[in-house]
């Protein structure tokens, strides 16, 4: 993220711990440590295994959330 933003991925990463907790009840479950030693989440959402980037996982679970709608 540019310099002129510094507060982005602190507020991207408060954002996925949150989305993480919601996305509970849709059985998806987040590990949100590894983004912080890895630079990567590691999701576990029906029976896949998911190693995205932060901008990734905030989508991804922002598409859990929504029920998986179809394009």
């Amino acid at each position: 993220m540019p310099p002129a933003f510094p507060n982005f991925d602190p507020w991207l990463e408060r954002q996925i711990l949150t989305l993480s907790v919601d996305a509970l009840s849709r059985a998806a479950l987040t590990c949100t440590a590894c983004g912080e030693v890895r630079g990567e989440h590691i999701i576990e959402y029906q029976g896949e295994s998911l190693r995205l980037p932060a901008r990734s996982t905030y989508a991804f679970l922002h598409y859990v959330l929504a029920g998986m709608p179809a394009l």
